[in-house]
């Protein structure tokens, strides 16, 4: 199809101004479309900055909890071995324990969301682990706390051991990812491995022992 002679002469006449115009609607359309993926980029990169520091400060806090829970206390006397009898400090009273206990509940509902899988797993066992001690307490004064936490402080070391494992790992290797565990995910291990490792506690193995000495 011919153009019409008037299209034709305008233009000749006005091609450099159209291609001007030509050249600057393209130059716009594409730097509003690269600063549109730059934009998308940089939200990206804060989203994962952000991300990351939670996981981090979840990760970390769960790290405190373990080291706590590796500070051991004397009260000078001997044990069976003729070394100094020690136990963890967290329960060298009823309102030491308590105290620690309702932090160590605040901070594993603050992280939960930001850990790993694998740590929300520990986490959970660790936290059996105290509702079973806790459960045990009730009955038992202040003042024989000590004793028991000298006969589990094995408990509380290995329980460090395994929470600090844990944690750590995201730091190995989860912090690279900068993504979320599914929530979904069960936050439990399966019943027969919790209640295997319960059962070979020193807290379960020996309390009843040592409520008959009450």
């Amino acid at each position: 199809m011919t153009m019409p002679l008037e299209f034709q002469q305008f233009l000749n006449s006005n091609a450099s101004a159209i291609f001007g115009l030509v050249g600057a609607l393209s130059g716009g359309t594409l730097s509003f479309a690269a600063s549109l993926v730059l934009k998308r980029r940089e939200f990206s990169l804060q989203l994962r900055s952000k991300i990351i520091d939670k996981q981090i400060s979840a990760h970390e806090r769960i790290l405190k909890l373990a080291q706590d829970m590796r500070v051991m206390g004397s009260e000078g006397t001997l044990g069976i071995d003729g070394e100094i009898a020690r136990g963890p400090c967290i329960l060298l009273s009823k309102d030491a324990f308590e105290t620690w206990f309702t932090r160590f509940t605040e901070q594993q509902l603050e992280s939960s969301a930001w850990l790993t899988t694998k740590t929300r797993r520990e986490v959970s066992f660790v936290q059996d682990y105290l509702v079973t001690l806790h459960m045990h307490l009730v009955d038992v004064p202040t003042d024989k706390y000590f004793d028991l936490a000298k006969l589990i402080r094995q408990d509380f070391i290995d329980l460090s051991s395994s929470l600090e494992k844990t944690a750590f790992s995201f730091f190995e290797s989860g912090i690279h990812r900068a993504k979320l565990d599914s929530l979904s995910a069960w936050h439990k291990y399966k019943r027969p491995v919790t209640e295997q490792r319960l059962s070979s506690t020193a807290l379960i193995q020996k309390i009843v022992d040592f409520k008959s000495t009450l």
